[in-house]
């Protein structure tokens, strides 16, 4: 399995599934271009850029067939890569994905790139989750620091400036991923990506599961019953 997390995050979002997953199976967690410790330089074309990247990552795994597991922005990307390297999948697990038909909220990526302090950055993250104690002030604190960054924080605002076009540039490539096994898991009060997603007509097979009483990163506040899916989808017991 190759993990990819979303936007303005880190490989460190699959921290409370990673010590469970990694018992059954090869897991592989990256940080994206201009997230985490990559480097700050991002790809060229947008989406297509980050879709190149994460299939150069796949032809360097082993010659496996490999579940892409994917959040919020991340799936995006996801998709993207899968349309380049359907051969090499297992099938994709979308966790909140963006580029769905459903809106990533636009007040919420304008604060998260204008936060002035740690504690309003910390105010913006909490409305990730159902429950806004759930974000530390590490937690935030980490998210600043990246957006004061000269180099960072200008990689993170261009992404933000992709997010609101997603949708249109994963339409043209979305049909030719529906032979794949394709599940997505989203919370039932997200807030960021707030309505289900649009399939296209050619994921008949997709399947949809709800997380009750989470927000938009199901996998760290109701971390059992996702992990539970997800093993279930993966055919673990």
């Amino acid at each position: 399995m190759l993990a990819i997390h979303g936007f303005a995050a880190d490989m460190s979002v699959w921290m409370l599934a990673e010590p469970a997953l990694r018992t059954d199976l090869a897991l592989t967690l990256v940080d994206l271009p201009g997230h985490g410790a990559s480097a700050p330089q991002l790809p060229t074309d947008g989406l297509d850029g980050f879709g190149l990247n994460l299939a150069a990552i796949l032809d360097a795994l082993a010659p496996r067939p490999v579940w892409l597991m994917a959040h919020s922005f991340g799936a995006a990307v996801a998709m993207r890569a899968a349309s380049l390297r359907a051969e090499r999948l297992s099938g994709l697990i979308l966790i909140a994905p963006a580029g769905l038909g459903a809106a990533v909220d636009p007040n919420f990526l304008s604060a998260i790139c204008n936060a002035s302090d740690a504690d309003s950055m910390r105010d913006v993250l909490g409305r990730m989750v159902a429950r806004p104690a759930l974000i530390t002030p590490a937690m935030a604190r980490r998210v600043f620091v990246q957006m004061q960054d000269p180099a960072r924080g200008a990689a993170l605002r261009a992404v933000a400036a992709i997010l609101p076009d997603l949708d249109a540039q994963l339409a043209p490539h979305l049909p030719q991923l529906g032979t794949l096994p394709i599940h997505i898991i989203r919370g039932t009060e997200d807030a960021i990506i707030a309505s289900d997603p649009v399939l296209p007509a050619a994921w008949s097979e997709a399947q949809l599961h709800l997380i009750t009483g989470a927000g938009h990163l199901p996998q760290l506040e109701a971390a059992t019953p996702t992990l539970v899916k997800i093993r279930a989808i993966l055919g673990q017991p």
